[in-house]
């Protein structure tokens, strides 16, 4: 596999993608694709955050989660780097839906925290989060919001060069990453093409002082425990990713159809806890604890995933029909995990996505899509540890979003009908249910400036196979955990405010609220099998609310130069309506930098304040706060278009001690200490 993703990637150094290495784009210019209308990011009632170009390459990171952990109100369940999902608003698992291309990812990251998303960010064109009326496309329960990674795998263009390409190259200095990713496009008529690869290793993560947090040393220690902290990093947490995908296009005037395939492998480790009992008498000294875990096996994760991909658009229709596209796509997953050179448990995924779009002309002037979504997922686990018994899940959707303006107001709304069927072999009655979800915004124009946005959800989520059928020991999360057949939909209703202003001082802010009821959720009995605490799945009624704003404003211009100043902040509390908190919510953060801009060269200073988290769920220990400076330079080269992209970056510049409280692991696994990359993206646009 490795050979192969080289040898692509040896070629595209050679070439040079305008479509990914373009300039940074404004984001009213930036269309999101995930939108049916096909709408910018301020011409949405929704939330939407759209990162793309010299952006997303300054914040790409080891996993979709930590590449988009700094943007408002997202943060990441970090189960070390490259197991890491987006967390929206609190909000994590099924509810936060994981797209690659408009169609589901496919895998069983929503399982389980440990289990990394089969999404590569190092070669994205552009990365979305959005949340409102248009997340009903793709699931009834994407509460928390959609996030749609672009990677063009599938060309959508013609009016190319016969060859065109690019390459970057990246290395870290707390990880000691060492990556490379490149890509190939080109037409020859109507036939487009595309070629990609990737290879990223990464070795265990520095940290500045111990790998355990204070609060659970204490713990430990009170209980006569040994004390098992790793001084300086944090073992097993090192990873080995490769990739390569090939995709082809044949573009019509008003028709395209195209397959793509890729192959992604990751091998990555577990950090956390050992999983052994401990001998009673507790060490003689730190390093005897240590020399003692050193001699435990480490649990390791061996993913791989083959993905192929169907699109096919027509344009241009004749009679109501304006456009009518098919996506497919169909994945076999599987993944080991490793004690030593044994297979614990395997997880074996083979799933199925396709949706229809009917996107019709005007109606009574309001334009909008309907279709119908197929989805068939076949898990099964395998060994020892296997705490889910083998589940097919079909669902079949219909839905329908609508859009249309009135002078200064657009008005949008959406439903979505789901019926899904879960089938299990084990002993258990199989799930069948039907969820209904509707959702309505607006966009007011105040003035030429200003707008206001209003968006109201209602949105019904199936309880997934996990949380209806779980029994047996789950160690990654160090708990055994208990489902129950009996549990039924999950209903939320939200609402979400916000004002944008544009011009010289730009800045938006949102308030949210949402109220759920029969919240599904691992509640901690107080009980014990096999030496882990039991966790069950229950259902009870419970709020989310929060806020989000950013402003920027301008310091100094000059003729091709400028200083201008970002603030940013969010909040998010989560709680049972009976009494007690939810675990793992995010605190309050709050965001400082200066951005320096003179032609070629981008530069910025930034400061992130994260508050304390005592507002605690059973069981919980207290995070501290910590604060994170970071530096990055950019340097564009211009003798071709878009030329070459310099990048430094340095994080955490303070060396503090940084735990993320979403972290399942946050008292084991603390964020890297100082360190700093280096970056070049190397590209040539011919002439077209």
């Amino acid at each position: 596999m490795k050979s192969v993703a080289r040898a692509s990637l040896t070629l595209a150094s050679l070439f040079t993608v305008p479509a990914v290495f373009a300039q940074h784009a404004d984001l009213e210019e930036i269309v999101v694709t995930a939108n049916p209308l096909r709408s910018s990011a301020l011409q949405l009632a929704q939330s939407a955050i759209v990162l793309a170009g010299d952006d997303l390459a300054r914040n790409v990171g080891p996993s979709l989660g930590e590449t988009l952990a700094s943007q408002p109100g997202v943060t990441a369940s970090y189960f070390g780097p490259k197991a890491s999902r987006p967390i929206i608003r609190g909000l994590s698992g099924e509810r936060v839906l994981m797209l690659l291309d408009g169609v589901s990812a496919l895998d069983v990251s929503n399982l389980s925290p440990d289990h990394s998303v089969s999404v590569e960010p190092l070669l994205a064109d552009q990365i979305e989060i959005l949340k409102g009326p248009t997340t009903l496309l793709y699931g009834s329960g994407a509460v928390g919001g959609v996030v749609n990674t672009v990677d063009g795998r599938i060309p959508m263009r013609k009016d190319r060069e016969p060859i065109e390409g690019g390459l970057e190259l990246r290395a870290d200095t707390a990880s000691e990453e060492r990556s490379i990713a490149g890509r190939l496009d080109g037409a020859v008529g109507s036939v487009a093409w595309h070629l990609d690869g990737y290879s990223r290793d990464t070795d265990d993560i520095e940290i500045p002082g111990l790998d355990w947090s204070k609060a659970l040393i204490a713990e430990k220690t009170a209980e006569g425990e040994p004390i098992e902290a790793t001084r300086g990093y944090v073992p097993n947490t090192d990873s080995e990713s490769d990739g390569v995908t090939a995709g082809f296009a044949w573009i019509g005037e008003r028709s395209l159809v195209g397959f793509a395939w890729g192959r992604a492998e990751t091998n990555y480790g577990l950090p956390g806890p050992a999983e052994h009992a401990h001998d009673e008498t507790p060490a003689a000294s730190a390093v005897a604890a240590l020399a003692a875990a050193e001699e435990e096996e480490a649990v390791r994760i061996d993913q791989t995933a083959d993905r192929y991909d169907f699109k096919a658009e027509w344009r241009e229709l004749g009679g109501l029909l304006d456009n009518a596209a098919l996506r497919a796509a169909y994945t076999d997953y599987e993944h080991d995990e490793l004690e030593g050179d044994e297979i614990g448990t395997s997880f074996e995924q083979t799933g199925l996505d396709t949706r229809l779009h009917l996107g019709h002309r005007a109606i009574a002037g309001w334009t909008g899509t309907l279709g119908l979504q197929y989805t068939d997922l076949d898990l099964e686990a395998i060994g020892a540890e296997a705490y889910i018994p083998p589940a097919q899940t079909t669902g079949l959707a219909a839905f329908l979003v609508e859009q249309q303006r009135f002078g200064d107001w657009t008005v949008d709304f959406g439903g979505r009908l789901e019926q899904q069927e879960i089938d299990v072999d084990a002993a258990a009655r199989d799930y069948d249910g039907t969820a209904f979800s509707a959702a309505a915004g607006l966009l007011w124009d105040l003035d030429a400036d200003l707008t206001l946005a209003l968006h109201l959800t209602h949105s019904e989520r199936h309880p997934q196979a996990a949380e209806l059928y779980s029994d047996g020991p789950h160690l990654a999360v160090r708990r055994y955990e208990i489902g129950d057949d009996r549990l039924g939909t999950e209903t939320a209703n939200t609402v979400d405010f916000g004002l944008r202003r544009t011009g010289d001082v730009t800045w938006r802010a949102s308030i949210f609220y949402s109220d759920f009821k029969d919240y599904i959720f691992p509640l901690d009995t107080g009980a014990e099998e096999d030496g882990l605490p039991v966790y069950a799945y229950r259902q009870a009624d419970a709020t989310f609310y929060g806020a989000e704003g950013e402003i920027e404003v301008p310091v100094w211009h000059g003729t091709d130069r400028g200083l201008s100043a970002h603030f940013g902040a969010d909040y998010v509390r989560g709680k049972l309506d009976g009494g007690g908190n939810l675990p793992q919510m995010p605190p309050l953060r709050l965001m400082a930098s200066l951005e320096y801009d003179a032609g070629p060269l981008h530069s910025v200073l930034g400061l992130a304040w994260y508050d304390e988290q005592d507002k605690l769920a059973a069981n919980e220990l207290p995070t501290d706060s910590y604060t994170l400076l970071d530096f990055e330079v950019t340097y564009r080269w211009e003798r071709w278009t878009p030329g070459v992209l310099l990048f430094v970056k340095g994080s955490n510049l303070l060396d503090e001690e940084a735990r993320r409280h979403s972290s399942p692991l946050k008292d084991y696994v603390p964020l890297p200490g100082r360190s700093f990359l280096l970056g070049v993206r190397l590209s040539r646009s011919p002439a077209h």
